[in-house]
């Protein structure tokens, strides 16, 4: 497998946006028989999205929300889906959603990075970029267990300030610009 099928980016637009839920309503509607409400909360209006495509189709996604400010700044990974019969065959899909959530993170110079993880393979992953379990007790819901994560970012060096012709652009635009030149 070849990491280079698989590439992500912002949802810039509401076609885009669409295919995104169609992807979660696949995932978490169909296969894991959550309901449309719980799935659609409201959240999607205040968050980022990526858009996962393997071999040019879009086939992930998952939500980015900030909420906090305070303390290096907190955000939530969540929402993160990858069509069946991709995840099953392209490892590479869920990493590529992480590496740029984690990029998000940083050129938003954001320290605290909060999740849950339902399906223990996702946990080793977590694991892998430095998540941990908190130690909180697991949330139930809906026949669901689901165990907090937390993964904190180390900065070595001071984050690299955005110019003010970046600041003004929109954050995909700027996120796209920023992810080719690493």
């Amino acid at each position: 497998m070849q990491t280079s099928e698989t590439s992500v980016s912002m949802i810039k637009d509401l076609s885009e946006m669409q295919i995104a839920h169609d992807i979660r309503r696949q995932v978490f509607v169909i296969e894991g028989e959550e309901s449309e409400d719980v799935e659609f909360d409201g959240n999607d209006f205040c968050a980022a999205h990526l858009l996962a495509y393997w071999k040019g189709e879009p086939v992930g996604t998952m939500r980015l929300r900030i909420v906090s400010g305070s303390e290096g700044g907190t955000i939530i990974w969540e929402r993160m889906a990858i069509l069946k019969d991709a995840r099953e065959r392209n490892p590479w899909i869920f990493r590529a959603l992480m590496n740029s959530a984690r990029h998000y993170t940083d050129i938003m110079g954001l320290k605290n990075v909060i999740g849950i993880v339902e399906n223990p393979k996702l946990m080793r992953f977590w694991q892998i970029y430095g998540g941990k379990e908190t130690g909180e007790e697991p949330l139930e819901f809906r026949g669901h267990t689901y165990r907090p994560i937390r993964l904190t970012i180390q900065r070595d060096e001071p984050q690299e300030e955005l110019t003010l012709r970046q600041a003004i652009m929109a954050v995909p635009e700027v996120f796209d610009e920023t992810r080719k030149n690493t």
